[in-house]
């Protein structure tokens, strides 16, 4: 087995890096947003917990966006979501649950075609579940590495199946604001070069990786999937980006030791932070395609191989082959 190459870092990757530890107060706040978003339609995945409940609660509280949480769990999404009707019962219809569990591929077409039975239309998804570091050895339902099989295969399944409804939407808007957000992390500058490592994605067979390089591929190729998918729908006007949300206090750290997360909560910000970035990526109109966001709403520069052309179709032509037992014919 070949070593996994990781590229050196320079003085703008460290500069990019340490910005997370001092990102400044986000700029694009609740006063900037747009405000014609009533008949809009949003699909969060994960945005029962951390983040994405902050990002749901934020929008909730202060557009009227339709939003549709995407999660595995029920009972906890519709906890939060009466939570958030408790106050103002009036905007009940704007709060949906679908269930979908990342880690089993085949309960996402059936989560999307209940979305369908519903909407007619979709403006925005934020792919914002995701793992970190859990215990080596941990699979998918389909046999993946959790962290490829939830924050990358999982995610562009779900995007395969929603891209006719979005791609619609944004033909009919005839505007930018139809938005892709993939999650990603400053992470990925500790990934395999080239952001995939193609002898063993899975890592079943590779000893030396740490449990960072194995999450940092996962982000890697989320930003991959970002730039690819501007590629892949050239006649589209959705706008694709990635994005770090920040530095934050969530539950995706408890799969950290105790020393882990001591110097963690050192660095780290409070999770409604991270809520700004993704909504900046969202519904920013200075957002761009292919743009990387980093928190706590500006823009960014991921690692420079990451922008290869060549060797990310190669990503995105190992992903299609993934996907392709999971997709109906």
């Amino acid at each position: 087995m070949t070593e996994v190459k990781i590229p050196s870092k320079f003085f703008q990757n460290w500069k990019e890096i340490l910005q997370g530890l001092y990102p400044g107060k986000p700029n694009f706040t609740e006063d900037k947003w747009p405000k014609d978003l009533d008949d809009k339609v949003l699909i969060i995945t994960g945005g029962n917990a951390g983040i994405g409940f902050e990002v749901v609660k934020k929008l909730f509280e202060n557009t009227n966006i339709k939003i549709y949480i995407f999660a595995r769990n029920e009972e906890t999404t519709k906890s939060k979501i009466n939570e958030l009707i408790k106050e103002n019962k009036t905007k009940s219809n704007q709060l949906n649950f679908i269930r979908v569990d990342l880690a089993d591929l085949t309960t996402i077409k059936p989560a999307v075609d209940e979305f369908l039975k519903l909407e007619k239309r979709l403006d925005i998804i934020i792919h914002n579940a995701g793992v970190m570091m859990p215990r080596k050895g941990e699979f998918t339902k389909q046999n993946f590495e959790l962290q490829l099989g939830v924050n990358c295969i999982a995610p562009f399944l779900l995007q395969h199946y929603l891209n006719p409804i979005l791609i619609s939407t944004s033909n009919l808007s005839k505007s930018t604001s139809c938005r892709i957000v993939w999650v990603a992390s400053t992470a990925h500058f500790w990934a395999p070069e080239h952001g995939l490592y193609f002898p063993d994605p899975n890592f079943k067979t590779t000893n030396e990786p740490s449990n960072l390089t194995i999450y940092s591929q996962s982000k890697a190729i989320s930003i991959i999937i970002a730039k690819q998918w501007s590629l892949h729908h050239k006649n589209s006007s959705v706008i694709s980006v990635a994005l770090c949300p920040g530095y934050l206090k969530t539950g995706l750290s408890r799969n950290l030791n105790k020393i882990e997360n001591f110097f963690g909560d050192l660095i780290t910000h409070d999770s409604s932070l991270g809520a700004y970035t993704e909504i900046y990526a969202a519904l920013s109109p200075d957002v761009e395609n292919g743009d990387y966001i980093i928190s706590f709403g500006k823009k960014g520069n991921c690692r420079t191989d990451l922008n290869d052309v060549e060797n990310s179709e190669k990503v995105w032509n190992y992903l299609e082959e993934q996907i392709e037992p999971y997709i109906s014919k």
